[in-house]
């Protein structure tokens, strides 16, 4: 017996990709300016010089870890057009696109400890860590209820 579920359109999948292209464009273009504006705020506030090259660092790895993100929920998106949701790759993906969700909250976390400018900025830094950690919380709910489809899905192809 096969089952016949409604897919994403195809204009959906489309659209996600485009927009999820967008933002990794974004991204890419936001590290690359990362460099020089790092350079420029270090040559105008010669005390925060020390800080440069620390915060560079983080920068650009938050940067490819939210690449890392971007290109796994890319991929995921393609999977559910094809009904390819619930293979083994899939899972995977979902693991890589949670670690990367941690290792981003880790480097926003990491940040603290270099901020000495206002409050505002480590509250901002804040919440995106409270964002990131409920980011994760939520992918590990969806990643558990994927691997009880593919079990489910397992024990019915063995029935049929």
């Amino acid at each position: 017996m096969e089952l016949s579920l409604p897919r994403p359109s195809l204009g959906a999948a489309i659209a996600t990709w485009i927009a999820l292209g967008l933002l990794a464009i974004a991204v890419l273009a936001s590290c690359i300016a990362l460099v020089p504006l790092s350079q420029l705020a270090a040559t105008e506030y010669p005390e925060f010089d020390d800080l440069r090259v620390p915060l560079l660092t983080l920068g650009l790895a938050f940067g490819l870890c939210v690449e890392v993100i971007l290109a796994s929920t890319a991929v995921l998106v393609g999977f559910i057009r094809q009904d390819e949701i619930f293979n083994p790759d899939a899972a995977r993906l979902v693991n890589l696109l949670a670690i990367s969700v941690v290792i981003a909250t880790v480097l926003a976390a990491a940040t603290l400890a270099f901020i000495p400018g206002p409050p505002l900025l480590a509250f901002a830094v804040i919440a995106s860590v409270l964002v990131g950690v409920t980011l994760f919380l939520v992918l590990l709910v969806l990643r558990s209820l994927l691997q009880r489809a593919v079990l489910m899905r397992t024990e019915l192809d063995e029935v049929v």
